[in-house]
Formats: C-alpha cells, structure tokens, sequence
C-alpha cells in the first residue's frame, strides 16, 4: 500500500512541478502585455532605426558573422512599433508622401506575409513562423509566438527605387 500511496505522492508532485515551470511564461507575457497596453518602459533598451527611402531594416537578426540592432525575439516576447516621418514614393514633384500609417484607404497585400494592410505602410513581418502584420504609426501590443527570430520592418511598396524620406522607428520589446 505504501508503494501505491509513494507513487501517486511522486506523480502529483512532478505534476506540480511542471506546472509551476509552465505558469512563469504565462504570467510574464500577460505582465509584458498589461505593461505595453499602459505604454510603460520595455524590459530592454529601446531601439531605433530608420527606414530611409522604403528600404526595410531588421530588428534582432544574428548569424556568425553579422549582429544587428535589437536582440532576437523568443517566444511570449510583446512587441511595438512607434513611428514617424514621411516617404514619397515616386520620383514626381507633386506625387504623395505618406506616414508609416499609409494611404488611408488603399490596401495592398504584403510581400512578406502576405497579409492586406494599408498601402504605402509600415508593417513587420516575424521571419520564422512568416507572420506578418500590421504597425502603421503604433503597432499596439504584438505578442511573438514561435521559435527565436527577427523582425524585419518594411514599407508595404512593391517598388521602393523612385521612394525619398525617412520613418523614424522606435522597437520596444517587453519579455517578462
């Protein structure tokens, strides 16, 4: 009897266990969520970058010869984009300039991702699981799910070459 009883102790304890190890990650990305939903200071540094003349720029990409800005995103990380700035996108005195919020009613599918968002706007795309979405002016809170990765930022224009102007980027990353 105290063999069944020593078991069951042992079973309900590793249960116990595993589920305090899998309640930490939940908790810290419900914390970073409610801390980006208030706008509150991200777990590391701010990063900035600068789309110049729609060409687009990574955030967190690491190889063995190359680190860019940003560390690599791991999974339950919580994600904003805040931009400025404005890019024309043709080569003609008169033509539009647009803000990271693109044209107001247009819509055009993404390159990367395929997703339908403004055109003329900004959006990330997650390189590896291909999520892309929307970031515009204020992304609003962005959770990661997936396997380490980057984030590459772009300007939804399938043809950058006659662009001028820059956006100016702030990445802000909460992983509690």
């Amino acid at each position: 009897m105290t063999g069944i009883r020593s078991t069951a102790l042992i079973a309900a304890g590793v249960a116990t266990l595993a589920l305090c190890l899998a309640a930490p990650a939940q908790a810290g990305t419900e914390l970073s969520q409610r801390l980006c939903r208030n706008n509150q200071i991200g777990s590391i540094r701010d990063t900035a970058l600068t789309i110049v003349n729609g060409q687009p720029v990574s955030f967190g990409y690491q190889d063995r010869t190359v680190i860019g800005p940003g560390i690599p995103l791991q999974d339950g990380d919580v994600v904003r984009i805040l931009a400025s700035g404005s890019i024309k996108i043709d080569s003609w005195p008169w033509g539009p300039s647009f803000s990271p919020a693109g044209h107001p009613t247009e819509r055009a599918r993404t390159f990367w991702g395929g997703i339908s968002a403004p055109a003329y706007g900004l959006y990330g795309f997650f390189n590896s699981t291909g999520a892309a979405f929307p970031a515009g002016t204020d992304s609003g809170c962005v959770v990661y799910r997936g396997p380490q990765t980057w984030l590459w930022l772009a300007q939804n224009d399938d043809r950058t070459v006659d662009n001028s102007g820059r956006w100016d980027l702030t990445v802000r990353i909460w992983n509690f």
